[in-house]
């Protein structure tokens, strides 16, 4: 059996019903939904709720702040990919004169 996705206006919907009600069994059977799954929806909804209206201010997290290590380290690696790649063009390069000299009726620009 196929799962039904129930968009987020209707959970809403659904749950502020129920809470007008005071019954949210008699909604989900009005609905023809399953009573657990409809407390369950009104958990999910309270707790996003929740985290809404938090300011932030117990949330916040330390913001990463490099060091002059950390700049030496990010300095010394891109020497090395520097290095890597002129090595890489280099050996086109040769490899290019190569076919050109092995095969002259080939255009390679």
């Amino acid at each position: 059996m196929k799962k039904k996705q129930y968009d987020l206006n209707f959970k809403k919907m659904v749950v502020a019903k129920g809470k007008e009600i005071g019954n949210m069994t008699a909604v989900a059977r009005q609905h023809e939904l399953d009573p657990k799954m409809v407390l369950r929806w009104a958990r999910e909804l309270e707790k996003r709720k929740d985290l809404d209206q938090l300011d932030g201010t117990g949330m916040k997290q330390a913001k990463f702040v490099p060091t002059a290590e950390d700049y030496a380290e990010l300095a010394k690696e891109n020497e090395k990919l520097k290095k890597l790649y002129a090595e890489q063009a280099l050996e086109r390069d040769i490899l290019k004169d190569l076919l050109k000299k092995t095969n002259p009726h080939l255009r390679i620009k």
